[in-house]
């Protein structure tokens, strides 16, 4: 499974909204992603102060949801670090509970784990590498590329888990970053990047990041813009890495923040806004806390539909797009938050897909 230069890596927290706008792509975007999936941690439940969800009850659906947003199609699956504490009710590793159903209902997973994983998810995940011979993926933040002899680890990474670099996937996730200023961060991204050795060697080699804030409450109500600083580096990356060096697939965290941190939804008044992705920027609407007043979605669609800042693709692009402009219509209701991630997401990997199409010269999905 060698990925083509314009596949493109969604990462992903496997919640309703992004598993929702995974199933909702059409099949011509579908083809050209490949989703880098984390199951999240367990909610936790500031009313009685304790987990809303044992481990098993919280994972044992994600292989029937699995199979329905996603099938057969390939995907990356990680665990969030509690997660990977966590045992199932037989007492098995996660990673075993998950492989050996997803394994039962043919889906394509491949395990995903970070260079200084615990022992048990290694032998899980080398258990799930022998029954199902697709390889793995090892995860690296940019500290790991900093340490002593990095090309070591990832081959010593390989090696515990019964395989050949031929058949490792690394994935290099820069988090959120600051980008700026592109030309110096690729030039020094570039030379830490040349301490993995040689990365044609590797299966697959994925470059992961984000310049999507930990929070939007900063973003101006009525119409503001959050540059795609990830996007535009990347474009640059490209020109820096040397003619003789891999060149990294790209993926980003969507419009989700990477770092999870659990709030009293109780206590959180989120306002009603619509995230956007132009070529260059996530445009964004934003109004009053929406559930005060859901039906203020209606304007919000109305102006990404008009205001030419959010240069809207039409209906016909994604689902995402058909649900605002229906919606501005008041064919679509505002419906609920998770809904609107769920549409800015669907909204967001298509947009991408046709990023990479325009980057590399390929022809754009249908």
């Amino acid at each position: 499974m060698s990925l083509s230069e314009d596949t493109y890596v969604p990462a992903l927290r496997w919640r309703q909204g992004e598993y929702q706008a995974l199933l909702r792509l059409t099949s011509a975007i579908k083809d050209r992603v490949m989703p880098l999936i984390t199951i999240p941690p367990v909610e936790f439940d500031f009313e009685l102060w304790e987990p809303k969800k044992s481990t098993h009850e919280h994972v044992h659906p994600f292989i029937a949801r699995f199979n329905a947003k996603w099938g057969k199609r390939p995907a990356w699956i990680a665990l969030d670090a509690k997660i990977a504490e966590g045992r199932m009710d037989d007492s098995s590793h996660v990673f075993d509970y998950v492989f050996d159903g997803l394994r039962a209902k043919g889906a394509i997973a491949i395990p995903a784990l970070p260079l200084d994983t615990d022992s048990d998810a290694m032998n899980a995940a080398a258990r799930a590498t022998i029954a199902d011979s697709q390889g793995a993926a090892v995860l690296l933040r940019l500290e790991d590329l900093m340490t002593a002899n990095p090309r070591k680890a990832i081959v010593d990474f390989a090696s515990s888990l019964g395989i050949g670099l031929d058949e490792l996937d690394v994935i290099v996730d820069l988090r959120a970053r600051n980008f700026e200023p592109y030309k110096i961060f690729a030039t020094a991204l570039t030379a830490v990047l040349k301490r993995l050795g040689n990365l044609h060697e590797v299966r697959n080699f994925v470059l992961v990041g984000t310049a999507i804030p930990e929070s939007f409450a900063q973003l101006a109500k009525g119409s503001d813009e959050i540059p795609r600083h990830d996007w535009l580096f990347f474009k640059e990356l490209l020109k820096a890495i040397p003619s003789a060096m891999r060149r990294p697939v790209y993926g980003d965290h969507t419009i989700v923040h990477p770092e999870f941190t659990a709030m009293d939804m109780r206590k959180v008044r989120a306002a009603g806004k619509i995230i956007y992705t132009t070529p260059k920027t996530w445009a964004t609407r934003k109004g009053g806390a929406f559930r005060d007043d859901p039906t203020q979605m209606h304007k919000h669609c109305e102006e990404v539909v008009s205001d030419s800042a959010f240069a809207f693709r039409g209906a016909g692009f994604s689902y995402g797009d058909k649900y605002i402009a229906d919606c501005a219509q008041k064919a679509e209701s505002p419906s609920n938050l998770s809904r609107w991630k769920d549409v800015a997401i669907n909204h967001h990997i298509t947009t991408v897909v046709h990023d990479l199409a325009n980057l590399f010269g390929t022809p754009t999905p249908p």
